[in-house]
């Protein structure tokens, strides 16, 4: 029996949804459909209910699951004691919102390669919200986002880096006020539901006018394509502003209200945080600070 079927039957039990585990698995829904039909033939066992669509797990499938969840902590745990002094040992699903995946991850995959060659990992990107659901509910291990204000029950947050925050507007506006953007550009707001998007939402209500109108989009980059072609301002991190910036661009940065939002290595209270969380969370810190 191979440990992949397994994780395909935790993460089904997980996400309640054939499709939506097919995709966290990268695989195809027939090739998920097919896997799961020989693990109960293996088991010789009924695992789901066809009769409802999507299928459902029976009861016994929801104890095997379970069981099965064990199994592959137990089988993490083993590989852990394997490591050599403090090394990192052993597969972890980890999330990331986009702006670390494009500024970060490479960097940490290039230093993690090379301090800890036996560690392995399952990437998946996303907005802060739904990454904080996945961690809570075990889909990932851990995820880097925004630090929430209010954080989750249930979810521990490990700071990373502290960003500042910046405007930016097209370069025709660069002798207008930050607080009189609004009088002249829609407001690019990136989508307020999420952290950084609360942290956003607030600071535009307190430190400047009402925007005349409000554009919400869900992509740093494209919201920076939306500055550039003159269609409103934004604000947004920094680094991922002057990343983004050509000369159509004029960044407010260092204004008399100055604005932060802190990266943070979220996972769960309930979860062990042992040396492989330590890891990953000096392993980020180190090349956020290069």
């Amino acid at each position: 029996m191979q440990t992949r079927s397994l994780e395909t039957l935790v993460r089904i039990e997980q996400v309640q949804s054939f499709s939506k585990a097919a995709e966290l698995q990268n695989m195809t829904l027939s090739a998920l459909s097919m896997q799961m039909k020989s693990l109960e033939t293996q088991l010789d066992v009924q695992l789901f209910d066809r009769s409802f669509r999507p299928p459902k797990l029976t009861p016994l499938g929801r104890s095997i699951a379970a069981q099965a969840a064990r199994v592959l902590n137990e089988q993490n745990a083993l590989t852990g004691l394997c490591g050599r002094d403090r090394e990192l040992v052993g597969r972890f699903r980890l999330g990331l919102i986009s702006s670390v995946s494009v500024r970060l991850l490479p960097k940490f995959l290039s230093r993690i390669r090379q301090d800890a060659p036996r560690a392995s990992f399952e990437l998946t990107t996303g907005l802060s919200e739904d990454l904080s659901e996945q961690v809570l509910q075990g889909v990932i291990d851990a995820a880097v986002m925004t630090s929430a204000p209010s954080p989750p029950e249930g979810l521990r947050f490990d700071a990373i880096a502290r960003e500042e925050m910046a405007f930016a507007a097209p370069r025709q506006y660069a002798a207008t006020a930050i607080e009189d953007l609004a009088r002249h550009l829609p407001f690019i707001h990136f989508r307020p539901s999420t952290g950084i998007g609360n942290l956003i939402a607030d600071h535009v209500r307190c430190h400047t006018n009402k925007p005349r109108e409000t554009i919400i989009l869900d992509n740093l980059e494209a919201s920076m394509e939306f500055v550039k072609a003159g269609l409103g301002y934004t604000l947004l991190p920094l680094p991922d502003v002057q990343r983004c910036s050509d000369d159509r661009v004029h960044i407010f940065a260092g204004n008399g209200n100055p604005m932060h939002r802190e990266l943070a290595l979220v996972s769960r209270q309930d979860s062990s945080h042992g040396r492989w969380i330590q890891a990953i969370h000096k392993t980020f810190q180190n090349v956020a600070a290069e």
